[in-house]
């Protein structure tokens, strides 16, 4: 089989002179098609098949020994170059580099046979499905392990962000349970203050009146005399 490869060119056609009117894209003609790259055991024949019957086309694909797929089909002229245009894909699985085409006049061999898969060896064919089945699996695999992945990134994403979320709380826990014992500390100390100086102006009354009741005595003795 040949593989396919990052970098190489886009693919490349070769088309024939069709033996019939050319300006003409209604006239019926047949295609003999060689498509190269990467396009066995991976369902590409069953999509140039569903293809083909989509544009109203007849004839078969088959894989070839040496890694192609060949198409043989009639139908008008437009709709093969659709078919042409359309087969040349690029996906996770299928690679197409080449297609060489060959343009003829229509024998009208397919009639009535619609488009087909061709078969040859029964045995061939279910190897080459069980490699299709287990290509698409290791591309569902990879994909889920990725998925899993970025899961796991999140989850500690979402960690990280959990543990930083409870430090700022502790952090700020810290600093109210702080602010509370200072506040409380100030209040104690003002309360204390507050009663000294209380005592304080009480003693200076006192004072105050033990002066005041002096003068008075002293004020009466003056008077008698």
């Amino acid at each position: 089989m040949q593989n396919s490869s990052a970098g190489k060119a886009s693919p490349q056609f070769m088309t024939a002179k069709f033996l019939t009117d050319e300006n003409n894209l209604q006239v019926m003609i047949r295609a003999k098609i060689v498509i190269s790259g990467d396009v066995q055991e991976a369902g590409y024949r069953a999509f140039v098949r569903d293809t083909a019957k989509k544009l109203g086309l007849v004839g078969f694909a088959e894989n070839m020994p040496d890694g192609t797929v060949n198409v043989v089909c009639e139908g008008e002229k437009k709709k093969i170059e659709t078919l042409v245009n359309s087969i040349k894909i690029k996906t996770e699985t299928i690679n197409v580099e080449k297609i060489d085409a060959v343009f003829e006049n229509a024998t009208g061999e397919f009639k009535g046979k619609g488009f087909v898969v061709k078969v040859d060896d029964l045995g061939q064919e279910m190897f080459q499905g069980y490699a299709t089945s287990l290509k698409y699996f290791k591309i569902g695999w990879d994909k889920q392990d990725k998925m899993l992945e970025k899961q796991d990134k999140m989850l500690e994403k979402q960690d990280k962000m959990n543990q930083d979320m409870n430090k700022n709380l502790n952090q700020l826990n810290n600093t109210l349970t702080g602010f509370r014992d200072e506040t409380k500390t100030e209040f104690q100390t003002v309360k204390t203050d507050y009663g000294k100086i209380s005592q304080d102006l009480g003693k200076a009354v006192d004072s105050i009146n033990t002066i005041a009741k002096s003068i008075e005595k002293l004020a009466e003795a003056i008077a008698k005399k």
